[in-house]
Formats: structure tokens, C-alpha cells, sequence
């Protein structure tokens, strides 16, 4: 199986759109994630600086160098590793007929990004990804409700269809060239993640002491709690609001719970990275209502680090999925950034989540808040460090197989 993902430059240049019929397209993904508006979500300041990805910022789409930009994005899967290998030769082989530069970003521009065969589905820092993904259901009746329709609805993320809460597009009459070749696509924002294993295992151990001392149990327990509280998860992938003293096999898939009960978070703290990142029925501002959702597909890339000082490349190959780049993707990466979304964090809205934000994000308080039931006061740990970092980004569109066979057609 593979996914061909094409950029506002690939599609520029692999279809016969007017400029009129190309300006069609969301103003976010035409100008793509180091522009000045999606940083303004994304905030990717320090290290993970746009100048600083990988190739001098080729994985973004807008940078107007041919050489450091990307216009197409091939994932190639398969079951088994010859199986892959030939596939992967066969696509690189028919790059090369068709005059395309295979752009490879890591070990010197000799390698490709690969998934790493860790656990399955489980990611550098220990813990199990991809439990929670929209059912992705047609309505019950077509057309579907005019408003708050279900954020898990394929409408919102399927371009070319009513009654989205999102509105994808182009769709419109005026375009209808660009509307057609969008139609039944999706928006992939293609994020490379650099994960700080070291980091990570440092703030477990050593704020270890302190929460077994807190808890009156021992310090490796403490280390697993401390890892859940910054997740919301066990790592076996139990949530907390279900099993929040130990991970619990029958319960380590579950998606169906609520946070409405836990308006303190004295099971999962508020700023726990899938709290943040979905947080389901909790009390919203009006203006973030429907919670958006993203399809997520994540793989880990690099071997995991040998040492305390093995600075070693790994981390996380991110897709995630939408139907809008900036009412879905981005607007959840803004909350992840700076937690303003919810009455919950007020007064101040100065948190950030606890494992994927920027700590370089102006203003913000990095220390985290563990609400402790029973405590006359919460835990505070010190400062959380720069767990992730960007290592470059580029949104693509997805388009649907009839574009994909038109385009291939000229």
C-alpha cells in the first residue's frame, strides 16, 4: 500500500489548475506550516525553528528554493521487510523515469525516514499511541444536520461534502476545476518529531523521589504514575480517569469515559497530553465547540538510545489527518502550545501540555500541577523540559484515487 501526498507547490506543478482555481485552495495549506500564520499554532521557536529543520527547512511547503522544498510525499507500507524493500525500489525507480529528486533528510542526505520496529504501536518514550481515532461514521440521515455535526463524521474530513463543522475545501461553484480535484482528498499535516528519550527518563527519575514520598510508595511506582499524570495515560494505555492508581489490562484500549466527573483532575491532571489533545466532554469556551478530532498515524523512526549522552537522531513520524488544516490540526497544536481553551485553566491560561508543547512559548509556565486527592495542595514539579522538537513539517493533500489516476493521465 502506499499514500501519495502532494503540496501546494506539487499540485501547482502536477495539474493544469489556473492560478484562480489554485488560490481556491485554504489559505493555510497554500502557504503552508513556516508561514507566519501556522506558527502562530505550531510555535515552533529554538530548535525547532522552521531554518532549523531538517535540510535547512526543506520539509515545508511555501519556501520558494526548489532545493530546500518538498512537493510530494510518498508513505509506502508493507507487511513484510523484502515486500517493502521492492516496493520502496519500485517507487524510487519511477521517481527517477519521471525526472523526480528523491530528497533524503537523514544521515547526511543518504537516508530515508523508516519506521523503527519498536513494540507494537509504541512509541520511544514506553508508551502505546494510536488507542483513540474517530469512528469516522456517515450520518444516520443525508444530508446530515445542518450544525454540531459529529466531529468524528467523515464529512469533516473528506473534502467535497455538506454540513461539515470544519468546512473543508476548496468546494466552491466559482472553482469547480479545483474543487474537483480536491473532492474525496484529505489533508495530511506531515510532522517529523525528534523525541529527547534522556530527557524524558531524566524528569521521571528525578522527580521520582518527591511523588513516592508524596504517595507513601516506592520510587519505581512513582516513576510509572509520573509518566501516566504527563500522558493521561498508563503506558499500557489504561487512561487514568478509568484506572487511576495502576495500568489495568481491561482497560487498556478503552475510549469510551469522560472528564466531565474530574473538574479538578484529581485522576488526570488537566494539562496530560490526551486531555489536552481530546478533551472529550470537558468544559469548553463557546468558541472551540465542537472539539475537533484528527485521524493520527504515528511510527517511531532512529534506535533507541544507548546511553545517558546518545544524542542520536529518533523520534516520531506524524500524520495527521483533517479535513482543515487550521480548524483541526492547528487548532489543536495551539492548545497544546498554550492551554487557553478551557475554564478549567483559568485564570492565567499559561500551562501548556505536559509532553508535546514548545517550552520556548512566550510567557508560559513550564512547571506541572498534579492535583493530589485528599492533599491541601497540589504537586508541583519543576520546570518540564524540551521533551519534542519539530524537525520539519509539510502539509500535503491527500488527493482522491480518481485525481491520482487524472494527474497520472495529464
Amino acid at each position: 500500500m502506499l499514500n501519495i501526498g502532494l503540496t501546494f507547490t506539487g499540485i501547482s506543478i502536477a495539474s493544469s489548475l489556473t492560478k484562480t482555481e489554485l488560490n481556491a485552495f485554504p489559505n493555510t495549506f497554500t502557504t503552508g506550516p513556516a508561514s507566519q500564520g501556522s506558527q502562530g499554532s505550531l510555535q515552533d521557536y529554538g530548535e525547532g525553528d522552521p531554518e532549523k529543520w531538517l535540510f535547512g527547512g526543506l520539509l515545508t511547503n511555501g519556501n520558494p528554493d526548489p532545493a530546500k522544498r518538498v512537493d510530494a510525499i510518498v508513505h509506502s507500507y508493507a507487511m513484510h521487510q523484502n515486500s517493502l524493500n521492492e516496493l520502496t525500489d519500485f517507487i524510487a525507480k519511477a521517481a527517477t523515469a519521471a525526472g523526480v529528486v528523491e530528497l533524503l533528510p537523514l544521515d547526511g542526505g543518504k537516508g530515508r525516514l523508516e519506521q523503527y520496529q519498536l513494540p507494537v504501536d509504541t512509541i520511544h518514550f514506553g508508551y502505546r499511541d494510536g488507542i483513540s481515532e474517530p469512528d469516522l461514521n456517515w450520518p444516520e440521515t443525508w444530508p446530515a444536520p445542518p450544525v454540531n455535526t459529529d466531529p468524528a463524521d467523515l464529512n469533516n474530513f473528506l473534502i467535497g461534502y455538506p454540513n461539515s463543522a470544519f468546512q473543508p475545501g476548496p468546494s466552491n461553484p466559482a472553482t469547480p476545476n479545483a474543487s474537483a480535484f480536491a473532492k474525496d482528498g484529505c489533508y495530511n499535516a506531515f510532522r517529523v518529531l525528534y523525541q529527547d528519550v534522556n530527557a524524558f527518563d531524566k524528569y521521571l527519575s528525578d522527580n521520582a523521589p518527591v511523588v513516592a514520598q508524596t504517595l507513601g510508595k516506592s520510587t519505581e511506582y512513582a516513576k510509572e504514575w509520573l509518566a501516566a499524570k504527563l500522558n493521561g495515560r498508563w503506558r499500557n494505555g489504561s487512561p487514568l480517569i478509568l484506572s487511576p492508581d495502576a495500568p489495568d489490562p481491561a482497560t487498556a484500549d478503552a475510549t469510551n469515559f469522560s472528564y466531565t466527573e474530574d473538574t479538578k483532575g484529581l485522576k488526570c491532571p488537566f494539562s496530560a497530553h490526551t486531555r489536552v489533545g481530546n478533551p472529550r466532554d470537558e468544559a469548553l469556551f463557546p468558541a472551540e465547540s465542537p472539539v475537533p478530532r484528527l485521524i493520527r498515524r504515528g511510527v517511531p523512526y532512529g534506535a533507541p538510545p544507548v546511553s545517558d549522552n546518545d544524542k542520536g537522531e529518533r523520534g516520531l513520524i506524524g500524520l495527521f489527518l483533517c479535513g482543515a488544516l487550521a480548524s483541526q490540526f492547528e487548532l489543536i497544536y495551539s492548545w497544546i502550545n498554550t492551554n487557553n481553551f478551557s475554564p478549567l485553566f483559568s485564570p492565567n491560561f499559561d500551562t501548556q501540555d505536559a509532553l508535546l508543547a514548545n517550552r520556548a512559548t512566550p510567557d508560559m509556565d513550564t512547571t506541572f500541577t498534579i492535583p493530589i486527592p485528599g492533599a491541601a495542595k497540589p504537586l508541583v514539579l519543576p520546570k518540564l523540559p524540551q521533551f519534542i522538537v519539530a524537525r520539519g513539517t509539510a502539509y500535503c493533500l491527500l488527493p482522491s484515487i480518481p485525481t491520482l489516476k487524472a494527474i497520472a493521465e495529464g
